[in-house]
């Protein structure tokens, strides 16, 4: 039993060798640039070593983000469930990925241009990313939308904004209480409240 223990340890060491060594590299040349070669020699490895546990640079990302955002969608569900309504329960949903997002070590990449495709993919189109957003807006919402198709059109909504805000500066910075007048104004018509 002992033993196993170890390898797991191995093994989860090396897989975030490599995880931190591809956020480094995308951080220093951005995605287009950075190759398996640059991930594998910054974490150690050789790249068959890389190979053995993902596919390519992407899934290294996409793996990155899913175990950070784990942790992250079990804070905003316990942060939204302190209010009453599914008003109050999305905005503040909204306002918690504006503040965290870029404060979390994977997630911030969420915020960098040059991997919206990437994010797209990951966020909106793959499966283990669409249902931590479900789990948030289900709970955002009350539990009241059954309508999968009607939630989904919720969750793309409200990601799309989240991504516009992060990666794009506004002609006015905003502090939490604008943030949120924006929001209530402008997002919540847009999802039928």
């Amino acid at each position: 039993m002992q033993a196993g223990f170890g390898i797991e340890m191995l093994v989860e060491s090396t897989q975030s060798k490599i995880i931190e060594s591809a956020l480094k590299c995308l951080g220093e040349k951005g995605l287009g640039k950075v190759t398996l070669n640059d991930i594998a020699q910054g974490a150690g490895v050789s790249r068959p070593t890389v190979y053995s546990y993902f596919k390519d640079k992407n899934d290294i990302i996409q793996f990155a983000l899913l175990q950070s955002a784990y942790a992250l969608v079990d804070d905003i569900i316990n942060h939204v469930e302190k209010f009453e309504t599914p008003q109050e329960r999305i905005i503040e949903a909204m306002l918690m990925g504006l503040k965290r997002l870029p404060q979390e070590n994977y997630l911030a990449l969420i915020a960098d241009p040059s991997i919206t495709q990437l994010i797209n993919e990951f966020a909106l189109v793959s499966k283990e990313g669409n249902e931590l957003l479900q789990r948030i807006f289900a709970s955002a919402t009350c539990n009241q939308i059954q309508d999968e198709n009607e939630l989904n059109e919720i969750i793309e909504v409200c990601t799309r904004m989240l991504l516009s805000l992060l990666t794009l500066k506004p002609a006015k910075s905003r502090n939490q209480k604008e943030q949120r007048a924006f929001l209530e104004k402008r997002l919540l018509p847009a999802l039928g409240y």
